[in-house]
């Protein structure tokens, strides 16, 4: 009887050790593996997934600043309200005469004005005068003005171009001449040159 008890338990406990070492060659195999990455339990496969890959693509709406700056073709003209603007075609008429006349006659008669401070002569000079005549005339020294005032009407004597035309006005030492010039047939005349009497 007790031969047939320690047989019944000798097959009842083999495959249990079996097993056993099966679950301890198994832990062993794990620890190996985890001597050999560097024993932090982690493998290759579990590494940070995000090295080494590309960024993302950039989303529409969004620049990249690496691309290059996107070329432009066309580019509107702009006048000093920021709004588009086209020329008007320049002809001569009475009203254009009687402009000319009066922008020589108001330019003339602020380049004779000395008598007052040199900053207060430029700022009523300044606005009647083209940019190139500005970067002339502001260095003047009001003093050195031979001319004090306009003494008659003024007379358009050029009417060869519609953008540029030469007026003559009477003054105290003689006739001065003054070239004025325009953008276009909305734009207002301005002075190019005053000239002395020659």
């Amino acid at each position: 009887m007790t031969a047939v008890v320690l047989v019944v338990a000798a097959w009842i406990g083999w495959p249990r050790d079996e097993e056993t070492d099966e679950f301890a060659d198994r832990a062993g195999n794990a620890v190996e593996q985890t001597d050999e990455n560097g024993g932090d339990g982690t493998t290759d496969s579990g590494a940070d997934s995000t090295a080494g890959t590309p960024s993302d693509p950039v989303t529409d709406g969004e620049v990249d600043p690496g691309e290059p700056a996107l070329e432009v073709v066309d580019e509107p003209e702009f006048d000093t309200d920021g709004e588009p603007t086209e020329r008007i075609e320049a002809t001569w008429d009475e009203d254009i005469r009687a402009a000319a006349r009066t922008t020589a006659s108001a330019a003339v008669t602020a380049f004779s004005d000395v008598d007052q401070s040199a900053d207060d002569w430029w700022k009523g000079l300044s606005p009647l005068l083209t940019p190139q005549a500005k970067a002339v005339y502001e260095d003047v020294d009001p003093r050195n003005v031979p001319v004090r005032q306009v003494t008659g009407p003024a007379s358009v004597v050029d009417e060869s171009s519609t953008l540029l035309t030469e007026v003559t006005v009477p003054t105290d030492v003689g006739d001065y001449t003054v070239m004025l010039v325009r953008a276009d047939g909305g734009s207002p005349w301005l002075a190019e040159q005053i000239r002395p009497p020659s």
